[in-house]
């Protein structure tokens, strides 16, 4: 593991010190290239076009050990005996831990096929897991053809969802004399770099609305892939797991205002629950 700020790394262990982690999944495209293209030409961009959600779940240093003990069990009650399956690709084959991903979940593919496991069974377990962990949840959502109308030079989405939800966590999460980590699922050394660069920024400079005071509360950020490698793919990040698990719901509640029993399972961690709108669920402009 080299210096976090000299370019994307990933992390392995929960540093003495450090008191909570904060992990990130998006849903959506965050790129405005195909929402100018549809205003330039007088065009309806639908739901799926227009928005973008990044969210953060946040976890105590001190529940996350349970969590993850919680998590390998239900693995290995339906991927026994160890919680592995035999993941395929054109030119591999390979035994690893099972990753809950929201999209392969949704889909019924792969280890969650109805031939592999009772999948209404263990769509209860999980979602009773999930109702039970001890976490802040903080999601921010651009509504991308309404930013670009009303901004002549629009920020980022990506950048400006981070904006709210880091603001939101080093003000009103983490205590004057807490620190927290950052941790995001690895995309590629570009796209990696970039998010780098900008929260390397904001912890420097901080923003219009909170200072760098706040912002130095934040000691490391991290991209890690959806299996560790240190381990042979043979464990998952969970805290990354339960973040993309979380923030689906949270975007589809946006997109469609409607709320399903996904959402309902992790509404009251939202920040700020029952009052969350503009507070733990941030909806822009």
């Amino acid at each position: 593991m080299g210096n976090w700020r000299n370019r994307p790394t990933f992390i392995d262990f929960w540093p003495t010190g450090i008191d909570y982690t904060m992990f990130i999944d998006e849903n959506g495209d965050p790129e405005l290239k195909l929402i100018a293209r549809k205003i330039t030409n007088l065009e309806n961009a639908t739901n799926d076009e227009k928005f973008f959600t990044v969210t953060g779940c946040i976890i105590k240093r001190d529940d996350y050990q349970k969590i993850c003990n919680d998590m390998v069990s239900l693995k290995k009650k339906y991927w026994p005996p160890e919680g592995k399956y035999l993941y395929t690709s054109k030119s591999t084959q390979k035994m690893k831990r099972v990753c809950f991903h929201s999209k392969a979940i949704r889909g019924r593919n792969k280890p969650f096929s109805e031939k592999t496991i009772d999948y209404q069974a263990f769509i209860l377990e999980l979602s009773n897991l999930i109702s039970e962990i001890s976490m802040i949840i903080l999601s921010s959502t651009v509504d991308k053809y309404e930013h670009f109308l009303k901004y002549t030079n629009p920020i980022h989405p990506y950048n400006l969802n981070l904006n709210f939800i880091l603001e939101r966590f080093v003000k009103y999460i983490l205590k004057p004399n807490e620190t927290g980590y950052i941790i995001l699922e690895a995309r590629g050394k570009r796209e990696d770099k970039i998010i780098l660069d900008h929260i390397k920024n904001l912890i420097d400079n901080g923003t219009s609305f909170v200072g760098p005071e706040y912002f130095k509360k934040i000691k490391g950020v991290y991209f890690n892939k959806k299996w560790s490698h240190s381990d042979n793919e043979q464990s998952s990040y969970v805290g990354l797991e339960i973040a993309d698990l979380c923030s689906y719901p949270i975007h589809k509640f946006v997109k469609y205002s409607t709320k399903d029993q996904a959402f309902a399972t992790v509404e009251s961690k939202i920040h700020g629950y029952p009052g969350y709108l503009g507070y733990g669920l941030k909806i822009f402009p």
